[in-house]
């Protein structure tokens, strides 16, 4: 069985978790023009993602019914004139 982990969410509160090997597919850039004519270039890159359990180690899903994840993730922003 996958090793689940205590990861911290909003609010200061903690879920069980197990992490989720993936492969990216494809990562592309959103861009941005200004009015003054520079551009502004946004990329999101995953690092992790969990898949939320319960107390079990069963997966859990949102209100909605979808799958409860945590993407931890970081920003590349790239400016230019």
């Amino acid at each position: 069985m996958a090793k689940i982990v205590h990861i911290p969410i909003e609010g200061g509160k903690s879920v069980d978790a197990i992490e989720q090997p993936f492969t990216p597919v494809r990562e592309e850039w959103d861009e941005y023009e200004l009015a003054d004519g520079g551009r502004i270039r946004i990329k999101t890159v995953v690092q992790r993602i969990y898949r939320i359990v319960d107390s079990e180690g069963r997966a859990t899903t949102n209100p909605d019914g979808d799958p409860a994840v945590v993407v931890r993730h970081g920003t590349i922003i790239v400016a230019s004139d």
